[in-house]
């Protein structure tokens, strides 16, 4: 296939999969703890042992999955205009129709994606505390999805590359999961590290670190926000703007400090051959990063003792993806050209499907084309794949 454009950070939420899917898998004895889709009186909900996770084919607007509403979001009222939550009422959900969902890349200029899955469910939704959170019962959630994602993938693997959801709670069944997943064809994992048991910095860790290298599949840090102060339950809607936009400003950034653990966890030194990406955290922060990172372990932190400096791990064993950003050349030298994934993160809200390519060449049409085609194609296609 000719790719000139590859999406390295797409994806697939819990709301857009079938009703029964988990409860139809799951082993008996889970089944009545698996999530589902049930028919209320507000519409068809998705709850999993008693909590309310969100509205199924609903827009994540503030995080919490609810029906999609006219004029409150430009971008999901563009979405809209490709009938996109019109064909949702009709039973026909986009994301999860590869049908559907390839004339979407066509749509928006893309010619194959790598898709994140439902990890959020182990967060929470709406006002569900804490979602799934009993560790056997979240390990079988996420080997009934890791199954999906692979047969769906399997529709069209020119075009589709599923990533396995891997379990927070115990390093070992993620490493499990993830050779699981290798047997099944997906095309890397991705792990909820805000959800860790431990820091990922820990060498309980290496068990799914060796597991990576050694399957050959990268494992993702996707971001799920950083915390921050939210005003009295009396003044939530009052304020409502303010949070939402604090919530996507500060959205990428934890991926600081996601990429100064890793770095500094010695775990890129004992496995060379351990990829790891940052999904949807962004470029512009990283010199930054790097830049301090290595002031400081010549500083103080040489008692790590690295093999080499913490920016040349990152070199060869990193990278980061990025949807709307303006990437001067000086940035991209910084970074690394080799090290930056662009993604449109369709379906969600902070997206920009379906005007990816308008983005592309705003934020990189004044680069040379060949780096061009590297961030938005090559990188990701070789990572992935794609691109033998």
């Amino acid at each position: 296939m000719d790719y000139k454009c590859i999406s390295a950070d797409s994806h697939i939420d819990i709301v857009w999969l079938p009703d029964d899917l988990f409860v139809s898998e799951a082993q008996a004895h889970l089944k009545d703890k698996m999530p589902r889709a049930v028919e209320t009186d507000e519409g068809k909900i998705w709850v999993a042992d008693g909590a309310r996770l969100g509205w199924a084919a609903a827009a994540a607007l503030d995080g919490e999955y609810r029906p999609y509403e006219p004029g409150l979001s430009r971008r999901l009222d563009k979405m809209e205009e490709m009938a996109f939550f019109s064909d949702a009422a009709q039973g026909r959900f986009h994301p999860s129709d590869a049908g559907l969902r390839i004339k979407d890349q066509e749509a928006d200029g893309v010619e194959a994606e790598v898709i994140y899955g439902i990890l959020g469910v182990a967060s929470g939704f709406s006002d569900a505390a804490g979602g799934v959170s009993e560790p056997d019962v979240l390990a079988a959630v996420y080997d009934i999805y890791n199954a999906w994602a692979a047969e769906f993938s399997k529709k069209n693997p020119q075009r589709l590359a599923g990533l396995a959801c891997l379990s927070s709670h115990d390093p070992r069944v993620a490493a499990r999961q993830l050779r699981s997943a290798a047997e099944l064809g997906l095309r890397g994992a991705e792990i909820n590290v805000s959800q860790t048991a431990t820091p990922i910095y820990q060498k309980e860790w290496d068990v799914l670190w060796q597991a990576a290298a050694e399957c050959n599949l990268p494992v993702s840090f996707h971001t799920t926000g950083l915390p921050f102060r939210n005003p009295e339950a009396s003044s939530k809607e009052e304020y409502r703007w303010v949070t939402l936009g604090i919530m996507y400003t500060l959205f990428q950034a934890s991926g600081m400090e996601f990429l100064s653990s890793i770095l500094l966890s010695g775990a890129c030194d004992r496995y060379p051959n351990f990829k790891f990406v940052l999904g949807e955290c962004g470029v512009g922060w990283v010199p930054y990063i790097l830049n301090r990172i290595d002031e400081e372990y010549e500083d103080r932190l040489f008692h790590l003792k690295l093999s080499m400096k913490p920016s040349e791990f990152w070199s060869r064993q990193g990278y980061t993806t990025f949807q709307n950003e303006y990437l001067s050349s000086e940035v991209i030298e910084a970074v690394g050209e080799g090290n930056i994934l662009w993604g449109s993160d369709y379906p969600h809200v902070d997206g920009i499907w379906p005007d990816s390519q308008e983005v592309i060449k705003n934020s990189l049409g004044h680069l040379d084309p060949g780096i061009q085609r590297r961030l938005t194609c090559e990188n990701a296609g070789s990572l992935y794949g794609f691109l033998e």
